[in-house]
């Protein structure tokens, strides 16, 4: 659905609160995510856990 779409308006559209935006993020991440996790799922969910609250967070009107 979401596949031509660039991280940066996904961010956007995920911010405005549109689930499958963060879920797209998320999917794209997925294995960056893993590896950072180390294949820890508790980590794996704290790390998207905090990639959701940044993009909350992010200030896009600042680029």
């Amino acid at each position: 659905m979401y596949k031509n779409i660039s991280l940066y308006e996904l961010g956007k559209l995920a911010q405005k609160g549109n689930e499958n935006a963060i879920l797209e993020i998320i999917n794209r991440k997925k294995k960056f995510i893993k590896r950072l996790s180390y294949g820890n799922e508790d980590r794996q969910q704290y790390i998207i856990l905090k990639l959701i609250e940044a993009i909350k967070n992010y200030d896009f009107k600042k680029f």
